[in-house]
């Protein structure tokens, strides 16, 4: 891989965070390809799983709640691993429930289009608060 590709790569998986909080779907089919992965059942709450670009246009057309009012992505690593392009990514987003951040891991793969890099697949997986989290106050 170039340097030219991780740094679009990275840009991408930016621009996702946008997408996902733009006010429709429509910037999604520049994130997703049409046949991509949303795997969401880890990531806290009731997540899908969603194959393909309108199933996850649908989920995230269910507004602001049940999604967080915004998603935040960092410690974004672009790597190779047996022939497939892979990001690893850290995210955090207010609980809608609470308003305390919670976060977790993003695991992608991405693949170059013709349109440019796409992600194929996004596994979300919750990681904060682990099990065992004593909510705020507890113990005073």
């Amino acid at each position: 891989m170039e340097t030219a590709d991780i740094v679009d790569i990275y840009q991408l998986e930016a621009f996702c965070h946008h997408a996902v909080d733009h006010e429709d779907q429509s910037l999604l089919p520049l994130v997703f390809t049409e046949d991509a992965r949303f795997d969401g059942r880890d990531a806290g709450g009731n997540g899908p799983l969603c194959e393909g670009i309108e199933a996850i246009q649908a989920f995230f057309a269910l507004g602001k709640p049940p999604h967080p009012a915004a998603h935040h992505m960092t410690n974004c690593y672009v790597y190779e691993q047996d022939g497939h392009v892979r990001v690893k990514m850290k995210w955090m987003v207010p609980d809608p429930a609470t308003g305390q951040m919670i976060g977790g891991v993003n695991d992608d793969c991405v693949i170059r289009t013709s349109a440019g890099w796409r992600i194929k697949e996004r596994v979300a997986r919750l990681k904060y608060p682990a099990q065992g989290f004593a909510p705020q106050g507890a113990g005073q």
